[in-house]
């Protein structure tokens, strides 16, 4: 039907759009197939003609709506994946659900495609929450808003009158904690997606920031300045008992904590060595060491995914730049270059990261990979800042 043929255009078009993306697929133009759509229905695939045109991999796919006209049709997608060269198909799925999350099937048949040619995981079935800045009257408004990771499904959490910082995902993607100032002061919000419900996690004195859920979602790792004169220190907290574990004692500002994908390590940003530099602790607090010595102020850190690097902002004469080191400090690397890039945040293959570029008085989200390479602006409909990428959804 033509709705299905609607249908099935606008899920290629976010498949070749995700893999365009990446920088590591190149996808043809349709006008340089040698075999047209009706031949592959006819006569399946001529492989030579797409050696021809050096294609690595040919894609079909074929949709059917189930219950058109009802108040919950469904898209039942199959696809089917293959290599010209070996003249086999390599990988054949099918997907069904409602209609409405059509976008849904094209990012998961993307991660599907990547994790075949690539041998990694892919990262296109997740979204990103931030914040969205608009000016109104003068004012400048901060929303907390979610995505896809491609921009698509673009919705505000918060309507702005109140100032929101910091959001993050906790890991089944139903939760975001965030700080806001709702009541006058800086406290940490927890926000239920699925009912909208959101209930206050820290309402302690003082200033309550940088919250991160730990690996298993059962702790969040915050900075508060609690009872000890104004001075930063960094916290743990059961979420469940919302019992409260101190993890740094120092006179200087910690902040800023990231756990390590096994829950075990955690790093953070203190300046008791005289500088912002980053260090590493053990989940309890014991053990601290300091992982980043050298040129700069070290801010921001969190750590990938896959637990190999590190990602932090570094600034240095004045401009911020987007850095990755290991997590025994041998080697730094850095990935941007420009005059304001902060907030990095990675993907969940730990190959690509998300920032926010300030220019001028305007702050865009772009995308680099971890070779510092295709680096890419991501369109919101407003200003964006504060990024941070859910883990995939299920």
């Amino acid at each position: 039907s033509a709705d299905e043929q609607n249908v099935g255009m606008q899920i290629r078009d976010v498949i070749a759009n995700n893999l365009q993306n990446t920088g590591l697929f190149n996808v043809l133009d349709p006008k340089a197939h040698l075999q047209s759509r009706q031949s592959m229905r006819t006569s399946g695939i001529l492989f030579n003609e797409w050696r021809l045109i050096n294609a690595q991999a040919v894609m079909t796919g074929h949709i059917v709506i189930l219950g058109m006209g009802t108040a919950t049709p469904k898209a039942q997608v199959e696809f089917k994946l293959y290599d010209p060269y070996a003249e086999r198909d390599i990988l054949a799925k099918s997907y069904t659900a409602d209609l409405r999350f059509w976008r849904h099937i094209g990012h998961r048949i993307s991660d599907d495609i990547y994790t075949q040619l690539t041998g990694e995981g892919g990262y296109f079935t997740s979204r990103i929450v931030h914040i969205a800045e608009e000016s109104k009257n003068g004012k400048k408004l901060k929303k907390l808003c979610v995505m896809d990771q491609d921009g698509g499904n673009y919705q505000c959490l918060t309507d702005g009158s109140h100032l929101v910082l910091t959001p993050r995902f906790n890991p089944n993607v139903q939760k975001i904690v965030y700080m806001s100032y709702a009541n006058g002061f800086p406290r940490l919000y927890l926000l239920d997606l699925p009912t909208g419900k959101q209930e206050i996690v820290g309402d302690f004195e003082g200033l309550n920031s940088s919250p991160r859920f730990s690996p298993d979602g059962k702790t969040l790792v915050m900075t508060l300045t609690k009872g000890h004169a104004g001075n930063p220190e960094v916290y743990s907290m059961d979420i469940e008992t919302k019992k409260l574990k101190r993890l740094t004692f120092n006179r200087g500002i910690d902040t800023s904590p990231s756990f390590s994908p096994d829950g075990k390590k955690i790093v953070f940003n203190s300046n008791r060595g005289g500088k912002p530099a980053l260090y590493i602790m053990d989940a309890d607090g014991n053990r601290v060491r300091r992982l980043t010595y050298g040129q700069g102020r070290h801010y921001a850190p969190v750590w990938s995914p896959r637990g190999d690097l590190i990602a932090f902002v570094k600034e240095y004469e004045g401009r911020f730049s987007i850095n990755v080191i290991d997590p025994e400090g041998e080697e730094t690397r850095q990935l941007t270059e420009s005059f304001l890039d902060e907030s990095p945040t990675w993907s969940p293959n730990g190959r690509v990261i998300i920032f926010s570029r300030q220019m001028g008085d305007s702050t865009k989200l772009y995308t680099i990979d971890l070779t510092g390479y295709n680096e890419r602006q991501l369109k919101t409909p407003m200003d964006a800042s504060d990024p941070a990428w859910s883990p995939l959804l299920k």
